[in-house]
């Protein structure tokens, strides 16, 4: 097996065993979430809770979660079905329902049944060892929580704002936007625009693609790698401030992209007939390309390395941005 071959198989490996990880089942630590999560003190931590509702098949969905294991699976229903175990209650909301059948089209999941008299029902997030949502394929998914890990399979679109926790996504179809604090981020075999950001965690994504014209890719972490496989974007914009990039993948015509790290290696793995304008800049750090560039200029009188080239026919854009990191390109 030779270098590069090596080198794609192993971004494969790192982006598989990451989606391949299962999330354990856990309960937090209440008293340490965040003092601005809008969420009160939950009670009666024992048991289990299990509601149902019917729905449009286009349903959108609003949780509050303090904390948990949050699993969110599409089914061939218009229903959605909440089970909560080891932690609060759990109901429905409806604010909004359609006007040709009266089914609701907006459902807020409570933590407690608004069915049942409390002494507290401001209380509207979620908590628990397990949160499980099944909800129609083609559901729209929203969640803001506190310290939670999430899994989501087989919806159409999802918002996931974590203040720690991983978030593993399967089979979104039509965008995806994943932002935790403390965590890693992974994708997997989905669509749509996406922006996908961690302060502290690795960001992983394998067989994603824009799924209408103006659909674009974004990603960035301040201290972890990034690591994209098989991503499919004409507007392809990625960042990490202290962690490495690996891209495999080819450039669409017309694309542009753009790779920026402060001090680490960026890596593209690319098809030798790749076609594509460079402009790199990467002041106390280096250039390398396999793949034989034409029109090469540096920058005579700069004391900050940069250059700009071309690959092809020049069909493509390529940015590069580093300090004194490493940009290298790669032949598949």
């Amino acid at each position: 097996m030779n270098k590069n071959k090596f080198l794609q198989n192993l971004f494969l490996i790192i982006s598989l065993s990451l989606i391949a990880s299962s999330f354990p089942v856990f309960a937090g630590d209440r008293s340490k979430a965040p003092e601005d999560f809008n969420c009160e003190a939950v009670e009666n931590f024992n048991g289990f809770s299990e509601k149902a509702i019917a729905v449009s098949d286009k349903v959108n969905i609003s949780v509050c979660v303090r904390e948990g294991y949050i699993k969110i699976n599409g089914w061939n229903r218009n229903e959605i079905r909440a089970f909560v175990s080891g932690g609060t209650a759990v109901g429905f909301s409806v604010l909004e329902k359609s006007k040709s059948d009266d089914h609701p089209v907006w459902v807020k999941i409570l933590g407690y049944d608004p069915s049942v008299a409390l002494k507290n029902k401001s209380d509207e997030c979620v908590a628990g060892n397990v949160i499980e949502l099944d909800v129609p394929f083609g559901a729209t998914v929203n969640i803001k929580s506190g310290e939670s890990k999430t899994s989501i399979d087989s919806v159409a679109k999802v918002s996931v704002k974590n203040v720690g926790g991983d978030i593993f996504l399967n089979n979104i179809s039509t965008g995806i936007e994943a932002r935790t604090y403390r965590g890693n981020v992974t994708v997997k075999n989905s669509g749509g625009s996406m922006t996908l950001e961690t302060t502290n965690g690795n960001i992983v994504a394998y067989d994603a693609s824009s799924e209408a014209i103006g659909d674009s890719f974004n990603a960035k972490t301040s201290s972890g790698a990034i690591t994209l496989q098989k991503v499919r974007y004409r507007e392809t914009e990625v960042n990490s401030n202290s962690g490495s990039i690996n891209f495999a993948g080819e450039l669409l015509k017309g694309g542009q992209y753009y790779f920026g790290s402060a001090n680490s290696l960026i890596t593209l793995i690319l098809p030798e007939n790749s076609s594509s304008k460079i402009v790199a800049v990467y002041g106390y750090g280096s250039f390398d390309s396999e793949i034989p560039m034409k029109d090469l200029v540096r920058e005579p009188n700069s004391k900050l390395g940069s250059l700009s080239a071309t690959l092809g026919d020049g069909d493509a854009l390529l940015n590069f941005k580093t300090v004194t990191g490493k940009i290298i390109i790669k032949k598949q």
